[in-house]
């Protein structure tokens, strides 16, 4: 995890400094090492605009954009998650049969935000993008959550060149995808514009580590023995 969330730290960093002037980054930077000196996990960015929403955007979006959505519940689950994090690869994991049981019952809206934080731990780097505008892809193909799936089992190894454009192709198959379209979309990289939104709009929203998990906004621990116990219990807490 502390890799992790110290290669997000960077990140938010990166995109600060795109947006601000040299004086206002190095206050940011600071603020930060200040914050990281408690301890990993703790960083809570200055939130940003996130700019306006691409114009092309994958099937099944959330009514904000950022996010592919399932289900129709009254409560909403946001997961905020990279396909190079380890801890996601965990999280996601360790959620599905719950997740699954919870969007059964009707009671909530499942929201995915795959970011890219993690675009600096490949070799080249932007795997995390490659991989976002990917899945976004099978969102089109009705099967973002079956290819996730299979980018986690097939998770590369951070600090290496992560799946190449024909793994990620033959992750489709595996997750069930036929359509030569999703082959020409993931060649084009069609979304990639869309996953720099969907991190952006992260940052934004003070998301500063992956994974984050939250019910109606409000963040739940997903680190403990039972994961699934803890957000089916945040759901039943929100419903009241």
């Amino acid at each position: 995890m502390e890799s992790t969330d110290t290669a997000v730290r960077e990140r938010v960093h990166e995109r600060h400094r795109r947006r601000r002037t040299l004086l206002v980054s190095l206050v940011a930077v600071a603020a930060v090492a200040a914050v990281a000196l408690v301890g990993a996990g703790l960083v809570r960015p200055n939130k940003s605009e996130a700019g306006e929403a691409p114009s092309r955007l994958p099937a099944g979006t959330a009514s904000d954009t950022a996010g592919v959505a399932s289900g129709s519940g009254e409560v909403r689950i946001d997961l905020y998650f990279d396909y190079l994090c380890p801890s996601c690869r965990t999280t996601e994991q360790a959620l599905a049969a719950q997740l699954d049981a919870l969007r059964a019952s009707g009671k909530v809206t499942l929201v995915h935000h795959p970011v890219t934080f993690l675009d600096s731990y490949s070799t080249p780097a932007g795997y995390s993008t490659r991989a976002a505008s990917a899945a976004a892809c099978a969102a089109d193909q009705g099967k973002f959550e079956q290819y996730s799936a299979v980018l986690f089992d097939k998770q590369p190894p951070e600090r290496g060149p992560g799946l190449s454009e024909a793994q990620l192709i033959a992750a489709g198959r595996d997750a069930g995808i036929t359509d030569d379209s999703f082959a020409n979309c993931l060649r084009e990289r069609t979304y990639a514009p869309w996953a720099t939104y969907v991190s952006d709009t992260a940052v934004a929203r003070g998301i500063a580590a992956t994974p984050t998990v939250t019910v109606n906004g409000r963040r739940v621990d997903v680190t403990g023995s039972d994961p699934g116990a803890s957000l089916a219990r945040a759901v039943s807490e929100a419903g009241r």
